[in-house]
């Protein structure tokens, strides 16, 4: 009977290597100047492009990524203001492991203060995770 359950124990330590435990998720959200991403800040003048790229991670086929923009503190705006106009939601293929966005600034620039880039990601319509990330524009 020891044997057996010796056997049985093998057999099951030799099958969980195999197995994935891993779940899909955000890995990080990066903001910077460039669309190259060689410039990582998260720090603005008015009339500067912001870059985002996020990480994906574990993806078991196609998921959907949403990008939102946030005007946490953002002068002349109310407080935690959502930018509709600036929502995104991209489809992003498990061949690819990051998905881009970017923010072109209004004709008069951005507004000074503090925004937040949130990132929601979605399989099978469902959230799986959300990561955010921070930057702010000068006072011109």
């Amino acid at each position: 009977m020891k044997l057996y359950l010796s056997l049985i124990c093998l057999a099951a330590l030799a099958v969980i290597p195999a197995c994935s435990f891993s779940t899909t998720h955000l890995t990080s959200i990066t903001t910077a100047k460039d669309s190259a991403m060689t410039t990582p800040t998260s720090t603005f003048a008015a009339t500067d492009t912001v870059y985002a790229q996020a990480g994906i991670a574990n993806s078991p086929g196609t998921v959907t990524v949403q990008w939102h923009l946030i005007l946490e503190h953002v002068t002349g705006y109310p407080a935690n203001a959502r930018d509709g106009e600036a929502d995104r939601s991209l489809d992003i293929p498990a061949s690819e492991n990051v998905s881009t966005y970017h923010l072109t600034p209004p004709a008069a620039g951005w507004p000074a203060g503090t925004y937040e880039i949130e990132v929601d990601m979605m399989v099978d319509g469902q959230q799986k995770d959300q990561k955010t990330a921070e930057f702010t524009v000068a006072p011109s």
